[in-house]
């Protein structure tokens, strides 16, 4: 990969991720009621195909396309989270949503079962052979693409084999957490190559576990302490 390759996509990335306060770019704005899914339908087959999972960020949606990414923010609270849109719903037409539990944990919906949301349709980030290349290449990498190594206790927040979803995903946590890194950390090849967030160097266990309590308590569902080597 040419560096003229390399820094163009490191300067979208960095007005991406580094200044999440700015509003992104959406192709369309949408405000309704948003739903979650019941646990019962944990390892069914969504209308795209996929196996739903209620620890994943994903989404039904009526009409947007199948893998295209939403924003939903709660308007009550500001909380926002990018799901991936993978099925077809909700059929209660005065809802315009239908969350897993993971993404209405993390917008702070799921005590209430319904809230008010705004949903936004994100284009700026596309997977291209610039970013599989860049994230291909090292199995430890900052949301840039530079290796990384995972230092002290670390924690695993969520993972995806998506790793567009998984760049607008850690945009959310500089967005909402008062953190200065989020690591990517892959594993496998092809198209069986997942891409986890991690939080790492923390200086004690007891540091990582606190911090892994507070994440859970913010709607992540799955996660896990990494044990230093």
């Amino acid at each position: 990969m040419t560096n003229s390759i390399l820094i163009g996509l490191q300067v979208l990335l960095v007005t991406f991720l580094l200044q999440p306060k700015k509003k992104p770019a959406a192709a369309r704005v949408q405000h309704g009621k948003a739903s979650y899914y019941g646990k019962e339908f944990e390892g069914r087959k969504t209308a795209n195909g996929d196996i739903f999972r209620n620890a994943d960020y994903t989404a039904a949606h009526r009409t947007l396309d199948f893998n295209s990414y939403v924003r939903v923010t709660n308007e009550k609270n500001n909380l926002s989270i990018t799901v991936r849109i993978n099925d077809r719903g909700p059929y209660v037409r005065s809802r315009v949503i239908d969350l897993s539990e993971g993404a209405a944990r993390r917008i702070g919906s799921f005590q209430h079962g319904l809230a008010s949301v705004r949903l936004e349709t994100l284009n700026i980030i596309k997977k291209t052979h610039e970013i599989d290349s860049i994230f291909s290449c090292n199995d430890i990498l900052d949301c840039l693409g530079n290796p990384e190594t995972l230092k002290g206790y670390s924690i695993s927040l969520w993972k995806t084999k998506d790793i567009v979803h998984a760049l607008y995903v850690a945009n959310e946590l500089y967005l909402h957490e008062d953190i200065e890194k989020v690591i990517i950390v892959a594993s496998g090849i092809g198209d069986q190559r997942t891409f986890t967030l991690v939080m790492s160097e923390f200086p004690t266990k007891a540091a990582a576990i606190q911090s892994k309590d507070y994440f859970e308590k913010k709607g992540f569902m799955s996660v896990k302490l990494f044990q230093p080597s």
